[in-house]
């Protein structure tokens, strides 16, 4: 179909930047797409709908078809009532999120005995259903299911094996899965559109002249790491701090890099891909911003991603790694997300260049790779 849009305000907007404003049409083909997301969103059927070797755990988290996903019963038997009330208590069936030793366990039997869904809706709550066993009626509704506990350890999320078992508890009973594809959205191309969707929501006609006068005036330094981007100025963002996107006042505002300001409280639909993660760290690198590679900078500035084997490694008393290296590999620059340099020990999100990195005789793992066989992976490094 044809496309007609009006961009007269636009136009209005960017005008004072100088910019040349062409006309321009677009050709849609949609009603020829199909939206995985969608369905995703809504749950389903694994056997039926998708196939268990479909679902990708080879990073630890769990996807399909690009899209981070979980795996959960929705048959929550004859609890229906009490699990709708509750569904942190025992009894109900916990959610699956990384290649723990269940989906291992049904992988290698090539089966599973009872019905999976998987879903991306990120709100927390879970479409179950139940007969009830005192009027043995069926019921149906959306319940508060709790992570499992597996899935957080393997891939140690905020610390997670380390943690006592108040502290587990806790974690459990406080986890966001909003905040938790937030953390692992560098392996895959976008964030549900549940959340995506708020990006854009609720800003003023001007914001985008507001922003670029904002960015323009502070030379396009972010406030918070101190990285200059005037070379990446779509990697410096305005930040509303209360999270009122209508809020302009000039104490509301404050120019952040990307990276910056996806770690932002209350930033869970924000998405930033690992190619911007890792030009914002290798220009932090360029202009001295890593004085001192201690883990609190570390974390600070590492992809959210390795924030689990980051965490490891702090607790082991590993030497600090290094972010924001390339290598020249010729024809191209090879950046890595965290590595320790004199060891050549690089650890990657994306694999792609794993073997690029190999012919120059570093040792390349993967995240997921080096927590789950750890013995091997430090001993590369001390």
């Amino acid at each position: 179909m044809k496309l007609t849009v009006d961009l007269t305000a636009l136009h209005k907007a960017i005008a004072p930047l100088g910019n040349v404003v062409t006309n321009f049409s677009v050709q849609s083909k949609s009603g020829e797409w199909t939206d995985i997301g969608e369905h995703l969103k809504n749950g389903m059927i694994l056997g039926v709908d998708i196939e268990l070797n479909d679902i990708d755990g080879s990073n630890g988290i769990l996807g399909y078809d690009g899209h981070q996903v979980m795996l959960y019963i929705p048959d929550q038997s004859s609890n229906i009532i009490q699990i709708l009330h509750d569904g942190k208590q025992k009894t109900a069936k916990r959610v699956h999120v990384a290649e723990c030793k269940t989906i291992i366990s049904m992988r290698e039997r090539g089966r599973f005995n009872d019905r999976y869904d998987v879903i991306s809706r990120i709100d927390g709550f879970f479409p179950v259903f139940g007969v009830d066993y005192r009027t043995q009626q069926e019921i149906k509704g959306d319940a508060d299911l709790a992570v499992c506990q597996n899935c957080l350890s393997l891939l140690n999320h905020q610390d997670f094996s380390n943690a006592s078992w108040p502290e587990k508890n806790k974690l459990v009973n406080e986890f966001s899965y909003a905040k938790f594809f937030e953390t692992y959205s560098s392996y895959f191309k976008s964030l549900p559109k549940s959340t995506v969707g708020f990006q854009s929501a609720g800003y003023t006609a001007d914001w985008s002249v507001i922003s670029s006068k904002i960015r323009a005036d502070l030379d396009y330094a972010c406030e918070q790491c101190g990285v200059n981007l005037t070379d990446n100025p779509k990697l410096l963002h305005v930040h509303h701090i209360n999270g009122n996107k209508a809020d302009n006042s000039k104490q509301n505002l404050r120019a952040l890099c990307a990276d910056c300001h996806k770690k932002q409280p209350h930033h869970g639909h924000l998405y930033v891909s690992n190619e911007d993660i890792q030009r914002i760290n290798e220009c932090r690198r360029e202009q001295h911003k890593f004085d001192v590679f201690n883990y609190a900078n570390v974390l600070k500035c590492a992809d959210s991603a390795l924030e689990g084997l980051i965490l490891k490694c702090k607790s082991t008393a590993l030497p600090g790694p290094e972010l924001g290296v390339a290598l020249n590999d010729g024809s191209k620059m090879i950046s890595i997300d965290l590595c320790w340099p004199r060891r050549k020990v690089a650890v990657l999100i994306n694999m792609s260049n794993a073997h690029s990195l190999k012919e120059h005789g570093w040792n390349v793992f993967s995240a997921f790779d080096a927590l789950n066989s750890f013995t091997g992976f430090q001993a590369k490094i001390r």
